[in-house]
């Protein structure tokens, strides 16, 4: 159960369902850790993330290219 953090005095419901989440995916108990969590995870995700777009894009100027030779 997530409560109400000392820096953070009320989650809305949607939010509390977000940490509820990953406190139950990540086996973590307190705010502060998922906080924490969050942080650590960050900018390695957006790295990959901005790596599959380049990927994506890639395809999709490939796609594109192929289709206008026909």
């Amino acid at each position: 159960m997530i409560k109400n953090s000392t820096y953070i005095r009320g989650f809305t419901p949607a939010q509390r369902k977000q940490l509820e989440a990953v406190a139950a995916q990540e086996k973590i108990k307190t705010v502060p850790e998922i906080f924490f969590f969050a942080l650590d995870n960050y900018l390695e995700q957006q790295k990959e993330i901005d790596r599959l777009k380049r990927i994506i894009q890639y395809k999709q100027n490939k796609i594109e290219r192929l289709e206008n030779h026909h």
